[in-house]
């Protein structure tokens, strides 16, 4: 088995988007690799898969550069992207068919691999559907069957897991164990903590550099990205994401309740000429057993 090696890898634009990294992708592991939106996930698996030249630095896989100066990726490299790739005029099978076929597969051997595929993650029936039919997590398990079906030796995946329910998480988790365990390199980009601890190993990033890697990063609890089904937050299936929903509640404000007289005061009913003033009420602020109520409450 083969490792995939970063040494150096420096990726500069108008500003440094990667700092100097040195990493080592193992193969028969799953790798997480996390941080926050805009640390260089991305643009790592790129580089890392052969879509970029770094500007400075190399990645290198049994001794040889992934860059092959075309932005191609090599034979063995297979990517799951984010922004699913699909071609919209064909059909499920279709998309994962063409995987194939560009690798020398024949036609009819490309689409029983492919419905096999499909059927890997629980799409089988949906092999005839249009793509722009499809829901966000079909189509996001669409690019897993593709990604899955050619038994590459390197395998990068882009947030796979972003348009799934918990469920269709834990089965694509499986299948991408099932990659390692037959000796694949297996690099996850994710955001989500159950997908780390699923994974072998963890890199995280931040602005490009690497953070404590040596320990597990604590992503935060919180609700899952995106259910099953449901449409994607932000655009269309080029370009997905979530947007952070809080569940807290902001406190209600407290206000002062005048107290209650214990003895409800008398009224004569006999006109008096000159009936004193009345006493002038004490300031709630001075009243020691004054209570506090949270506004309709009882």
């Amino acid at each position: 088995m083969t490792d995939l090696e970063l040494r150096g890898v420096r990726y500069e634009l108008t500003r440094t988007l990667l700092h100097d990294l040195d990493l080592t992708f193992r193969a028969g592991r799953m790798t997480a690799l996390s941080g926050p939106s805009g640390s260089g996930k991305t643009t790592l698996l790129s580089i890392a898969g052969g879509l970029l030249q770094p500007s400075l630095g190399e990645a290198t896989y049994a001794g040889e550069p992934m860059w092959r100066g075309t932005g191609d990726p090599r034979p063995e490299v297979a990517f799951v992207l984010q922004v699913y790739g699909l071609v919209p005029i064909l059909s499920a099978r279709e998309n994962v068919s063409v995987a194939l076929r560009a690798r020398g597969t024949d036609p009819d051997e490309a689409d029983e691999r492919a419905s096999a595929a499909l059927a890997r993650f629980h799409i089988g029936d949906l092999g005839d559907r249009q793509v722009e039919e499809l829901s966000g997590g079909q189509m996001q398990r669409v690019a897993l069957a593709r990604g899955l079906c050619v038994g590459a030796a390197v395998l990068l995946a882009d947030e796979p897991t972003s348009e799934l329910d918990e469920g269709n998480r834990a089965l694509v988790l499986a299948e991408l164990r099932r990659e390692a365990d037959r000796g694949a390199v297996v690099v996850v980009a994710t955001h989500d903590p159950a997908v780390v601890d699923a994974c072998d190993d963890h890199h995280a990033l931040d602005d490009g550099r690497l953070v404590d890697h040596t320990e597990p990063v604590h992503l935060g609890v919180g609700r899952h990205r995106a259910a099953e089904g449901a449409p994607a937050a932000g655009t269309s299936p080029a370009g997905r994401g979530a947007s952070a929903v809080s569940h807290e509640t902001p406190p209600q404000s407290i206000q002062p309740v005048a107290p209650v007289p214990a003895t409800a005061p008398v009224t004569t009913t006999h006109p008096a000429p000159a009936p004193p003033a009345p006493a002038t009420p004490a300031d709630p602020d001075d009243d020691p057993h004054r209570i506090y109520r949270r506004p309709g409450s009882a």
